[in-house]
């Protein structure tokens, strides 16, 4: 094999990671962009905690954690700054911290919301069916 072949295969493979890692960092700004649309229009529209749980997503940050994608990558700040968070009070906790904080934060979040939900659900289902049998 010469070595033109040889660097070729190598600079091939290469892009084709880098065409990879490309395509997870959109995916995964897309589902977090997706994300904060559905929530605001949850919090506008009323809905319910279990409408809510099941409207979020997370399969693109679940396959990008196995991946072990940086989510520094996705965004050119370093940090949150005072500038960033525009002067919400709320957010002066985030202060100093990086993307893959803020990330990581937000989907175990969205995690917790989903098993509160479903267990709310699974027991409201379980005393229904006790107050059922008493008929």
């Amino acid at each position: 094999m010469s070595i033109w072949k040889e660097l070729y295969e190598i600079f091939d493979k290469e892009r084709a990671r880098w065409h990879s890692q490309n395509a997870g960092r959109q995916s995964l700004i897309f589902e977090i962009e997706s994300n904060l649309a559905f929530l605001a229009d949850a919090i506008q529209n009323k809905l319910s905690p279990i409408q809510i749980a099941n409207g979020l997503e997370r399969t693109v940050f679940d396959r990008s954690m196995e991946r072990g994608l940086s989510f520094n990558s996705i965004s050119k700040y370093k940090k949150v700054t005072i500038n960033t968070i525009a002067g919400i009070d709320e957010f002066k906790k985030y202060i100093g911290k990086d993307t893959e904080y803020l990330v990581k934060n937000a989907y175990l979040k969205i995690g917790s919301l989903i098993k509160l939900v479903n267990l709310t659900a699974l027991k409201n289902l379980i005393l229904s069916s006790n107050h059922c049998s008493d008929f």
